[in-house]
């Protein structure tokens, strides 16, 4: 039996240290290049995550799942799944160059598209999926940290300029290969060779079982890939690299969803078999603990946003600014939507949690795409928060049919702590952004012991059950 502990050590671990190296390399490219180009890479980048969804149909999901549930390598699942992924990795490179040639796609947008494509042959190969479910995080934690290097030395070595633009997809693909190649040997030592070949009769059956969840899939990423799409589309290049300059700052604190996710779905999934009628005072506890953590993190993060823009990508990407400051509202949603998809997914509510996803990821398109049109670039990060908003009331409607859930009372006195930084935030807005931080911050957790905002039992319950 694995240790939980040293499984999420190692899902952070590579979670962590690849989107450091990524985040460096953003850094890097976005100083190099210009806000227009910039945009071009992550338009590249936004297409090339719909065709990955498209090449592997909720094969991250169902198929991670049946090889946590087969004995050894699966070589003719495996084998099937490869090749299924393989034949189609080409035939969408090919629909691409169509789409983007014949949809009159301007140089260099559509060559830095394409050749971000080229990268559905490695990602077709690739097993991660297979060593996630046998619960080898090490390995995945290594092919991620490998394809992470890989590609920013590629990057550090060849894009030097803005001319160079096309060879950040190249490294985008190197990267993407040396991840795929470290699995592949890892298979072939443990397992042997899997069993490729020309088996349409088995990828049917692998897409029948996949597309349901690979739909939903496809969907919730409109979050993440649609709105460079939209911006890059109704406004320009330059101003969906600010947009993008912004989310890649907002991503660097989802990663307190992971690790949220990690810690939470197992142990809400005991207690919805063995303990039920305890699982309101879990779920207030667990809802308590995102209220008190983040909401001074994220009103930190709107004090800091204009230095933090400027320092890391330069004053050209100003208008990334109000983008951060909007996008802050999306991470607290995201987070309270997990634990209602935890809540549902524990209690076995698979098809709910799928409906209400995708039909909440349809409302994210529409709005972003609303209001793109009529605020731009933050608009779009308006649009995200207001279809999360409205998938996150059809998650608490779908939990509690489920799960009694805790009263709202409880956020009260954390939500009036809240409340006071923020305001304090503004009143101390001429200081410099640290005094102001420190201050606020300070007056946060004054505020929130004075009126006992956190019961201390509610503490020790976190901590027993999730640590």
């Amino acid at each position: 039996m694995k240790k939980p502990v040293s499984n999420i050590l190692a899902i952070l671990a590579g979670d962590v240290g690849g989107r450091a190296i990524g985040f460096l390399v953003t850094l890097y490219l976005a100083r190099v290049l210009a806000p227009a180009s910039f945009g071009i890479i992550n338009i590249g980048m936004a297409v090339l995550g719909y065709l990955s969804l498209l090449g592997s149909p909720g094969i991250q999901m169902v198929e991670t799942r049946n090889a946590a549930a087969a004995e050894g390598g699966m070589p003719a699942r495996a084998g099937a799944i490869l090749s299924m992924r393989l034949a189609m990795a080409p035939l969408l490179v090919c629909l691409t160059y169509a789409v983007v040639t014949l949809g009159g796609v301007p140089d260099p947008t559509r060559e830095v598209i394409v050749l971000y494509s080229l990268s559905l042959i490695p990602m077709a190969l690739s097993l991660d999926w297979l060593f996630q479910g046998k619960e080898d995080f090490r390995g995945v934690m290594m092919s991620r940290l490998v394809s992470s290097v890989v590609f920013g030395l590629f990057v550090l070595l060849f894009v030097r300029t803005e001319s160079q633009i096309r060879l950040t997809p190249v490294a985008f693909l190197a990267g993407n290969a040396a991840g795929t190649l470290l699995l592949g040997v890892m298979y072939r030592r443990r397992f042997g060779l899997p069993a490729v070949g020309w088996n349409p009769s088995a990828w049917f059956q692998v897409l029948r079982a996949n597309v349901p969840a690979g739909t939903a899939m496809f969907l919730a990423q409109s979050v993440s890939n649609l709105p460079p799409i939209v911006i890059g589309i109704l406004l320009s290049n330059a101003d969906a690299g600010v947009y993008s300059a912004g989310m890649k700052l907002i991503f660097l604190l989802l990663l307190v969803d992971r690790t949220l996710n990690s810690l939470f779905l197992p142990v809400a999934t005991r207690y919805a078999v063995a303990r039920s009628a305890e699982y309101p005072a879990l779920l207030s506890a667990a809802l308590t603990a995102i209220i008190v953590f983040m909401v001074p993190v994220l009103i930190g993060t709107c004090v800091a946003a204009r230095q933090a823009v400027f320092l890391i990508y330069g004053p050209g990407y100003e208008g990334a600014v109000p983008v951060v400051r909007v996008l802050t509202g999306y991470v607290l949603l995201t987070l309270l939507n997990s634990i209602m998809i935890c809540t549902l997914i524990a209690f076995g509510r698979t098809t709910a949690y799928s409906l209400i996803v995708s039909g909440g990821a349809l409302i994210v398109c529409v709005m972003v795409v609303v209001f793109t049109a009529l605020f731009g670039p933050v608009g779009a990060g308006a649009g995200i928060i207001a279809g999360e908003a409205v998938m996150l009331v059809f998650l608490i409607r779908a939990a509690h049919s489920v799960a009694p859930l805790p009263s709202l009372l409880f956020l009260l006195k954390p939500a009036i702590a809240g409340i006071v930084m923020a305001v304090s935030s503004f009143a101390l807005a001429g200081l410099h952004p640290m005094i102001t931080l420190v201050g606020s911050t300070a007056l946060f957790v004054i505020v929130l012991f004075s009126i006992n905002g956190v019961p201390r039992q509610e503490i020790r319950y976190l901590r027993e059950r999730l640590i």
